[in-house]
């Protein structure tokens, strides 16, 4: 009789002792991932960018890369008023640098372009979160 409690006992706790080391290791996963993370920079922009990759946003200055495709034509306005960029065209790949973007509330920033190969202006918009 004994014999049978021990191996009952044995089996529950093999049993439960692997589900436990899961569980153990899905949270270590998790930890190493920054799930876990408190405070820190919250979402720069959002909605971003859906034509332009979000590299880099701070003090007024925010770093966006283009996407596939050779532009020109590129003019960027900002709502309320005050961010602007060197840039006049920019190839795959290319980042371009858009300054006095506002420091303060959720300054909305439109980037105005013309693809290139096809002439079409297009239009890319983002809400910047200071």
């Amino acid at each position: 009789m004994k014999m049978k409690k021990a191996q009952s006992a044995m089996e529950y706790l093999m049993t439960y002792g692997w589900a436990i080391l899961i569980v153990i290791v899905v949270v270590a996963a998790l930890y190493a991932l920054g799930v876990f993370q408190v405070g820190g920079q919250g979402v720069t922009c959002s909605p971003c960018f859906s034509n332009f990759a979000y590299v880099d946003y701070s003090a007024g200055t925010l770093l966006i890369r283009n996407g596939p495709q050779d532009i020109s034509s590129v003019s960027v306005a900002s709502v309320p008023v005050g961010a602007t960029t060197a840039a006049t065209s920019a190839t795959p790949g290319q980042d371009i640098t858009i300054t006095a973007v506002p420091t303060t509330g959720n300054p909305v920033v439109t980037v105005t372009y013309t693809v290139t190969a096809s002439g079409l202006s297009h239009t890319d918009t983002a809400t910047m979160h200071n």
